[in-house]
């Protein structure tokens, strides 16, 4: 069928649910226009476009009473960047465009990420639950599939590389319906046919309880795959983003794009609030807004609607109560439902906690981080059924994040389809934590193929130190660390038994931690029981002394949150008493 035929039965078909609809052709894009009763609507109009095989669906329906995006980014406004050149310009410092960058940094060439918030990893990349996928829901044949396959060979010698942990303990898929047994050769054979590590191994109920024996009296069956596991995805981010700048990358954070200025077809200059940029290549890692980009650079031939998931997180006694194994629970209607989720599980960290989550729900907003109480009484009812012992008092946080789906639902990593000098790294949702490294493998190699320079250094350096963990040290070595450094012997936050030295670490690091919430994802301080209640002010102590900053002026996670405040009568540092 021709494009203008296909466009015409679509067109037949969302005029006959909403007559506002307007639908036209890009090339062999679709554009969907029009004003729709609710944002409801524009999803689905979108979703049906994504079925008629065009090369992408570009919906820019809108609905009644939207309200316009405000997209958080930092207010500072100079010329710092003002004239910079350099070959390849990342944009977004999540865990795809840090994994870019590192990748980059591999070669002969200048690499420069710019990122909006005030550090890496701030949005999805801190936002999801870790998991190390297998890929037994992905569909043959597409990128997500392709792309976790090689990831998965590459990540243990990464991951050694960089210092940074995994677990790889296995994740299981409880049953509660004992008549979709019938269903388990095909899943077994569907396993296969992905080449899931380790494959696919049917379950008994007895066998469930040997691997968790606090397994709920409803799961009658399960499956076992031993190449499931876990990461820390803002640690991972951190440290592949850390790599990066040892060997000469340069990330500008607190930098959000505003512009791009494109002449037949190939990106001029790229305008942030720092100043111009000059790029011979762009790569669009921007997450929830890399649609934005990409209509930024005339070569927009997607869209994302963002999918909110809530994660629940257990106190540690869960942790060292449960097996070390994620489990997920297959709910029959939460996967008819086509809401595009896994149905969450029961996911064990690496740093001994345990997830519960995530659900999935659409939203306009691509910064809503917002936690529904409905949310976390539908997640934490669900998974009762699988552990039956979970109980609400083991609470210690809770957070949102959301994953930039397409309407194709599956990842846009290729060069640009009309601007010649721009690679997509776009539409990443799960499993893009896991296929990060494979992602940027092929993007750094066709950003080479841009500049038309695919040397590689010689001097490249792979290895990473991490930030010493005294809490994992034995009583020798660290009564050693302690003798060279006093500071790694007194202990700042108790939950976690992260002491000054550790803190101390992450403040003067190659990528410094600068905020509260930048020194808890390096080193954990206040992701403990009290979640911060004990060590935050000791903390914000440690940075304001570290960086000669006020204390009122140590900021939680950016610019606008600030800790602590004063009144006119109460001076909140030594040197405004003095002053007095």
């Amino acid at each position: 069928m021709n494009l203008e035929k296909k466009k015409s039965k679509l067109a037949k078909k969302l005029s006959s649910l909403y007559p506002s609809i307007k639908v036209s052709l890009k090339d062999d894009c679709v554009v969907i226009n029009g004003t729709l009763p609710t944002y409801n609507d524009v999803l689905t109009a979108g979703k049906i476009a994504a079925t008629y095989g065009f090369y992408g669906v570009i919906n820019e329906a809108t609905f009644a009473g939207i309200k316009p995006q405000i997209i958080h980014h930092s207010s500072i406004n100079d010329k710092t960047l003002d004239g910079k050149k350099v070959d390849v310009l990342v944009i977004g410092g999540g865990v795809i465009g840090s994994a870019i960058l590192r990748e980059l940094s591999k070669y002969s060439f200048s690499s420069l990420l710019v990122e909006k918030e005030e550090d890496v990893a701030m949005e999805a990349s801190s936002h999801n639950d870790g998991c190390l996928h297998v890929g037994l829901d992905l569909h043959k044949g597409s990128k997500k599939l392709s792309y976790l396959l090689r990831a998965r060979k590459m990540i243990p010698e990464i991951t050694t590389e960089l210092g940074v942990k995994t677990r790889l303990d296995g994740q299981s898929v409880a049953f509660t319906s004992p008549w979709l047994k019938i269903a388990a050769p095909f899943i077994k054979l569907h396993g296969a046919m992905n080449h899931i590590p380790g494959g696919v191994k049917i379950m008994s109920k007895k066998k469930m309880k040997e691997i968790e024996p606090n397994i709920g009296s409803d799961v009658s069956w399960g499956l076992f795959m031993p190449a499931g596991g876990s990461i820390s995805p803002y640690l991972f981010t951190i440290a592949l983003a850390e790599n990066a700048i040892h060997n000469g990358a340069q990330i500008a954070l607190n930098t959000f794009v505003t512009g791009m200025e494109v002449k037949d077809h190939q990106i001029i200059s790229v305008k942030t609030n720092r100043g111009t940029i000059y790029p011979h290549c762009v790569i669009n890692a921007a997450g929830a807004f890399s649609d934005d980009i990409a209509e930024m650079a005339d070569d927009r031939f997607f869209t994302i609607h963002p999918r909110k998931g809530t994660d629940i997180i257990m106190d540690k006694a869960v942790y060292h109560s449960l097996s070390k194994t994620g489990i997920t629970v297959f709910s029959l209607k939460a996967n008819l439902s086509k809401n595009h989720t896994k149905g969450g599980g029961i996911i064990p960290t690496i740093d001994e906690n345990s997830l519960v989550g995530p659900d999935a729900s659409e939203t306009p907003d691509k910064e809503d981080f917002s936690v529904d109480r409905s949310s976390i009484d539908a997640i934490f009812s669900k998974h009762k059924k699988t552990i039956e012992s979970l109980s609400e008092r083991d609470i210690i946080a809770y957070f949102a994040g959301e994953r930039a789906a397409t309407y194709e639902e599956d990842f846009v990593v290729q060069k640009g389809k009309w601007t010649k000098n721009i690679v997509h790294a776009a539409g990443i949702q799960s499993p893009g934590l896991t296929a990060a490294p494979a992602i940027a493998e092929d993007v750094a190699k066709w950003a080479s193929e841009i500049i038309g320079s695919s040397e590689k250094k010689k001097d490249f350096d792979p290895i990473r130190k991490p930030i010493v963990e005294t809490r994992y040290l034995s009583n020798e070595d660290r009564d050693a660390l302690i003798k060279k450094n006093p500071a790694y012997g007194h202990i700042v936050c108790r939950c976690e038994e992260i002491s000054e030295g550790e803190i101390l670490d992450a403040l003067h690091g190659n990528l410094p931690a600068t905020t509260i919430d930048g020194v808890k994802r390096r080193v954990r301080a206040g992701m403990g029981r009290c979640q911060g209640g004990f060590c935050q002010m000791l903390v914000s102590e440690l940075i304001s002394n570290e960086f000669h900053i006020p204390l009122g002026e140590v900021k939680k996670k950016g610019e606008g949150n600030i800790i602590l405040s004063k009144t006119k009568s109460e001076p909140i540092n030594k040197e405004e008493e003095e002053e007095k």
